[in-house]
């Protein structure tokens, strides 16, 4: 009996330990992804400024004009392309997704 208790105790030992450093393990991606969200956040409200704001967005139009010679600026031109289709793909999936479906149509 005292060596089934001992095991026991040993087992529990070993989960406690494992417990341990599996929170450690969530502690540690929770502040990487947090991190990431943080980053995120802050280019979430930068966008949101610079579209609350027409006079910086003309500026920044004109710029890539202007500069349309250098390399970020093809970048850039890339990004706001991509930008505007992801916008437009979005709308479209939220859209879709509002529509009913043609089982739910069925069905009435």
């Amino acid at each position: 009996m005292t060596s089934r208790v001992e095991q026991l105790a040993s087992r529990r030992k070993l989960l406690r330990a494992r417990s341990a450093v599996e929170r450690e393990t969530i502690r540690v991606d929770a502040a990487v992804i947090g991190d990431t969200l943080t980053t995120v956040d802050r280019g979430v409200a930068v966008v949101q400024r610079l579209r609350r704001s027409p006079l910086i967005l003309t500026v920044a139009v004109v710029g890539l004009f202007v500069f349309r010679r250098h390399p970020a600026t093809a970048w850039a031109m890339r990004g706001i392309a991509a930008a505007g289709t992801a916008r437009r793909v979005g709308a479209a999936l939220r859209h879709l997704a509002e529509a009913p479906s043609a089982h739910d149509v069925e069905a009435r």
